[in-house]
């Protein structure tokens, strides 16, 4: 696997700098005026991801439910790699940045449509009142995330003996993740015979569109990051890390429903709205050579919307329409493993 490569150079490079070139590792810095140490890291972060909405259309059609529609990305397995360098100065400031980038290789798409009771009955649903009318399953066969960090802090205190440091910083994230689903399985339907074709469906069981694109998701996260972060050694080769943002984002979530005739296809539908979420890692640091250290831990990465939200869909006509979301949450978490070399 590509992420593992990473992995492994990076070892190799880092052993190198280590045995080749250890004069450039001490004079470096040392000869600034200004830098007291560079870390540069490699880390991998074997991630659980799902990406979870819902809307209310029921003022655009009384025959909607409230909610209208609810959609659930899950993800499976998505192994981001993670690149990141820290600059710490001798005025106890520090600057640091960090890209991520890793493939969805699979996943499930569960989308869920929902009739009112004048819905249930003007469509001759077999189940009567505001149900579920039907669920969907897709396939998700790609596609990607990537995210790029910038943090300025400063060292706020320095323990005792030398121990660790305990820091404050604020920055910015952009996160992107973008889901390709496929297939179409009908887990339920109970209008198979209504009269409203934009309401119906086939029967449950039914499977089509096998290995053809059926909805393009792409999740985009701009958020400002305020934080604190903490280094304490354990002994002289062992230090336990955690590191706590708090995030204050903008949304921009865009659907392509690839095939639906009376929706436009760039988007189809869009959502914005204002979040709260947060980074948290904790990890142990292992040195394991004069400079280099293993780091193993977890990683929890959450966007939740909680103001400004709405809802709007494109007509293929170009006409658009706009109504409220009930929810839209990001969610990854998963352990992480690295390597950081320090100069």
């Amino acid at each position: 696997m590509i992420p593992l490569r990473c992995l492994i150079c990076a070892v190799c490079a880092c052993l190198l700098l280590q045995d080749v070139f250890p004069a450039i590792a001490e004079v470096g810095p040392a000869q600034s005026s200004s830098i007291a140490r560079i870390d540069f890291g490699v880390t991998e972060w074997f991630s659980q991801g799902e990406t979870n909405w819902s809307h209310n259309a029921s003022g655009l059609d009384p025959n909607l439910g409230n909610p209208s529609s609810k959609l659930k990305y899950k993800d499976t397995g998505t192994n981001v790699t993670e690149i990141v360098g820290r600059v710490q100065l001798k005025n106890k400031m520090f600057v640091r940045g960090a890209f991520g980038y890793g493939g969805i290789g699979g996943g499930r798409l569960t989308d869920d449509d929902f009739l009112s009771a004048q819905g249930a009955a003007a469509q001759g649903a077999t189940v009567s009142g505001e149900h579920r009318f039907s669920r969907t399953y897709s396939d998700i066969g790609g596609d990607n995330l990537w995210y790029l960090n910038g943090d300025l802090g400063v060292t706020a205190h320095t323990f005792q003996d030398n121990r660790g440091t305990l820091g404050v910083f604020a920055g910015l994230q952009y996160w992107r993740e973008r889901h390709v689903a496929t297939g179409v399985t009908q887990a339920e339907c109970t209008t198979v015979a209504a009269p409203d074709p934009a309401l119906s469906c086939p029967a449950a069981g039914t499977v089509g569109f096998r290995n053809q694109a059926v909805i393009t998701n792409t999740t985009t996260w701009f958020s400002g990051r305020v934080g604190g972060e903490v280094e304490y050694k354990l002994d002289s080769r062992i230090s336990v890390e955690a590191k706590v943002a708090l995030l204050l984002s903008y949304l921009n979530n865009e659907d392509v429903h690839h095939l639906r005739t009376d929706v436009a296809q760039d988007p189809s539908f869009r959502m914005t709205g204002l979040g709260v979420g947060t980074n948290t890692d904790v990890n142990l640091r292992i040195r394991i050579w004069e400079r280099l250290y293993l780091t193993g831990g977890y990683r929890v990465w959450w966007n939740r919307v909680v103001a400004g939200d709405q809802w709007k869909i494109y007509g293929s006509d170009g006409s658009t329409a706009t109504a409220p979301m009930n929810q839209f949450q990001t969610l990854r978490h998963g352990p992480t493993i690295g390597l950081t070399y320090s100069f």
